[in-house]
């Protein structure tokens, strides 16, 4: 009788289940198992089933849409307020290929793989590769998040990338391709209309692709880059016109390794870390960047392992670099470690510097006809780091419009240029004047105008400059 039972029970709940799936509206390739939508690829393109799963998601309340095949061909994907996990079965196991030449972009709408306006998405253990996806030369997104497009005031969203491996064509792709993008909508850019959130990227591996990371985000959101690594993108780590307290931590990144194929006047390739501010900026940022592996490739001769400065307006950005390994390249010969310009009261602390740079930190005053703030910068400690393996030229530059930095002993004797003489630099071995055969501020300056205007000019980064 206990087993009639069993029996009986079980068919109902099959049978019940096969009612529910069918309820989703969607094809026979989108089913119910418990409490999540799973869908199996079909020949050809899958992305009806993908978007109705997700679809049926927000309708119906569930928070699991499982990718079970190994793989799958999708165009534009596109959800409102979703709230669960997009998930495969492994980095290994599930392979999302983007189409070519299936995302509608123009000169103001990027187009976007997976977008997700507001809500609380993750997208999760999986590999995505995408080669041309627009076929005009314009500029798409893999993963983005975006606040609503219906309507601007709703501005508040999540995202979630985890163990993702993101894999395009690099310069020799047709279209302008990021890895992973959070800001705005487009069309929604006024100040009061910037998203607000959290974004998490975690575990993950972005290669080959023109930009990495974007994110322009407000009232001191969160965003945690941690643990991944960066390989051949032209320009891996992205912040502009941000208010978000920013943690980049234990990822591996590769820089200066991606320049054969981009115009030199892009400044693509060169750049790790990018992070500038414009008069449309709010008032605050800030940024720690703690235990990462950089990486010079030496690929050109002007790479930057993180480069920030700011244009019309100064703003409050809190710096902190610490624990970090940065191995130069003597290839790169105009470049440096880092070059702050326009920054105020950072902390550079138990980094180590090995091989070859023209300068491991810059730090600088900005010059007010070139558009840059112009700000007197002071308030940097640089304390405790390890020079023993530095065979940089000059390893810390205090240039123009530098005041009451201070260069702390015992950090085995770097080379310092103090170019204003009023900065506290308590140990050095030798002094240097130039700065790859420029004055100190010069080189740094330069690129930091062609990595804005790359940025300014990609579509997917047209709103940040309004």
């Amino acid at each position: 009788m206990r087993q009639k039972l069993w029996m009986i029970l079980l068919l109902f709940t099959a049978v019940v289940g096969q009612v529910t799936a069918q309820d989703l509206g969607c094809g026979s390739a989108v089913s119910l198992n418990g409490a999540s939508i799973e869908v199996a690829s079909v020949s050809g393109d899958d992305t009806d089933n993908i978007q109705c799963a997700l679809d049926a998601a927000v309708s119906d309340g569930y928070r699991v849409v499982s990718l079970v095949s190994p793989a799958y061909e999708i165009g534009a994907v596109e959800v409102t307020g979703f709230v669960g996990d997009l998930v495969g079965k492994s980095i290994a196991n599930t392979r999302l290929e983007i189409q070519d030449d299936s995302l509608t972009c123009d000169s103001e709408v990027p187009g976007s793989a997976l977008r997700f306006n507001v809500g609380n998405a993750a997208v999760k253990q999986m590999t995505i590769a995408v080669g041309s996806p627009c076929g005009n030369g314009a500029t798409a997104n893999v993963i983005s998040f975006y606040s609503n497009p219906a309507d601007c005031s709703k501005r508040t969203g999540f995202g979630v990338v985890d163990r993702v491996d993101i894999t395009g064509s690099g310069s020799a792709g047709q279209d302008i391709v990021t890895g992973v993008v959070m800001d705005a909508a487009p069309g929604c850019s006024a100040a009061n209309q910037k998203l607000l959130g959290t974004l998490k990227l975690n575990r993950s591996t972005l290669r080959d692709l023109d930009f990495g990371v974007l994110t322009s985000l407000a009232g001191g959101a969160q965003v945690d880059i941690n643990y991944n690594t960066f390989e051949k993108v032209g320009l891996p780590i992205s912040m502009v016109d941000a208010y978000q307290s920013t943690t980049i931590l234990g990822n591996t990144i590769n820089y200066n390794d991606a320049a054969s194929g981009y115009q030199s006047s892009s400044g693509l390739g060169t750049t790790g870390i990018f992070i500038a501010s414009t008069a449309a900026s709010p008032s605050d940022n800030g940024t720690t960047i703690k235990a990462n592996k950089f990486v010079d490739g030496g690929d050109s001769d002007q790479g930057y392992a993180l480069l920030s400065g700011q244009y019309d307006k100064e703003i409050a950005h809190a710096v902190v670099v610490s624990g970090n390994t940065f191995t130069g390249n003597t290839a790169n010969v105009n470049g440096a470690g880092m070059a702050f310009i326009d920054t105020k009261n950072g902390l550079v602390s138990g980094n180590t510097f090995r091989n070859y740079a023209t300068s491991w930190l810059s730090l600088s005053k900005g010059n007010q006809s070139q558009g840059f703030a112009g700000v007197t910068v002071s308030g940097w400690a640089v304390a405790a780091n390890d020079f023993a393996n530095s065979s940089a030229v000059l390893d810390i530059a205090l240039g123009a419009g530098t005041t009451g930095n201070v260069v702390a002993k015992g950090q085995d004797l770097p080379v310092v240029e103090d170019a204003t003489g009023t900065n506290d630099v308590l140990e050095s071995s030798v002094s240097a004047n130039q700065f790859g055969g420029k004055p100190i501020s010069v080189g740094a300056s330069e690129m930091l105008d062609r990595q804005f205007l790359t940025i300014q000019n990609s579509d997917s980064m047209r709103a940040l400059a309004k």
